[in-house]
């Protein structure tokens, strides 16, 4: 109960920025290798927020597809499991830059589009518990494994990540994606150098790897804590000498040991997953809590409640039950 009143009060004092799909990459993203010039200081913001007009599907940003800046980042093979995360770090080399964070939950929704973001099909559904509640604002604790449909066609993608709180706001990142092995259709791979090249351990959007040793970024630090076990300490480094390291250390190690017991009480998440061919798969829904229209899409119910998608497709992940769950009138 402490811990969702800490939680609850953080949505408070972060009422406008909050998270954004880290990996794959985003479009106009810091961390993604081919964003020119400035990144989008918006892509942690609610739609409609900040009077700014809602700028439509994927922030708007469907027209880089056919630039450099809108590069595939990522292959990922049909009928195979991968993975995306959130983050509620800054968004670097901004002039808005401030920390997001998880707003205790939500639901949220992945999908493909094959035709360059006209239409979006629904990959997987998570209703209740998206963020995770105790993942914290690091992306390493903010990982989501889903299976890439089987009967995908080939070539290159646009992967959407949509996510809606109970304080009804609506979030959707894009990112550009090649998929490999599918049924053939829409043959167009990229050539060699349109493929991302591995990221620098600095732009940290490789996708994340077990390697015995959980690291977070807190306050500017990077800081290192051992995977799978609670201990009593964790080590962190900071770029200035002026940060109160220990102070950090107790930070990584709070979150640490939180993340290791989310991951324990969600190691067994109820899914229902059912056989549907993609193109008969539902679309996202999308025009969701727009802010900035009132008119011609569907309003989620708030809180105490947690969205339940009116059509959330064939492979749906349950929530943690803390709230309820109510669809939406459109």
């Amino acid at each position: 109960m402490y811990t969702k009143l800490i939680s609850l009060l953080g949505l408070a004092v972060t009422a406008q920025a909050h998270m954004h799909l880290h990996y794959p990459p985003t479009l106009k993203g810091d961390n993604n290798p081919h964003t020119k010039g400035e990144p989008d200081w918006l892509l942690n913001y609610p739609y409609g927020c900040c009077d700014k007009p809602s700028p439509g599907p994927c922030k708007g940003h469907l027209d880089l597809l056919d630039t450099d800046e809108g590069k595939p980042v990522v292959t990922w093979e049909a009928g195979q499991k991968a993975n995306f995360s959130l983050s509620g770090l800054r968004i670097e080399r901004t002039q808005e830059n401030v920390y997001g964070g998880t707003h205790y939950g939500g639901s949220c929704q992945i999908g493909m589009s094959f035709d360059k973001g006209a239409t979006f099909k629904v990959v997987t559904s998570w209703e209740g518990s998206c963020p995770h509640r105790e993942g914290g604002e690091d992306p390493k604790g903010q990982v989501f494994d889903f299976t890439v449909p089987a009967d995908v066609p080939s070539g290159n993608a646009v992967f959407a990540w949509t996510w809606v709180n109970r304080e009804r706001e609506f979030f959707m990142n894009c990112a550009s994606v090649t998929i490999a092995g599918g049924n053939g259709d829409n043959e167009q791979q990229p050539p060699a150098s349109s493929a991302a090249p591995a990221p620098s351990k600095t732009q940290a959007a490789q996708q994340p790897e077990s390697t015995g040793v959980s690291q977070y970024t807190l306050s500017g630090c990077d800081c290192k804590c051992p995977s799978q076990t609670y201990t009593k300490a964790c080590q962190c480094s900071c770029d200035s000498p002026s940060k109160n390291r220990r102070n950090v250390e107790r930070q990584a190690l709070a979150l640490h040991k939180r993340i290791l017991q989310h991951e324990e009480k969600m190691s067994a998440p109820v899914r229902r997953t059912e056989s549907v061919a993609f193109n008969d798969r539902p679309d996202m829904l999308i025009e969701i809590d727009w802010k900035d229209k009132s008119d011609g899409i569907c309003h989620s119910a708030g809180n105490p409640f947690e969205l339940k998608y009116p059509n959330p497709g064939p492979d749906v992940i349950e929530g943690d039950g803390e709230y309820k769950l109510e669809e939406p009138t459109c």
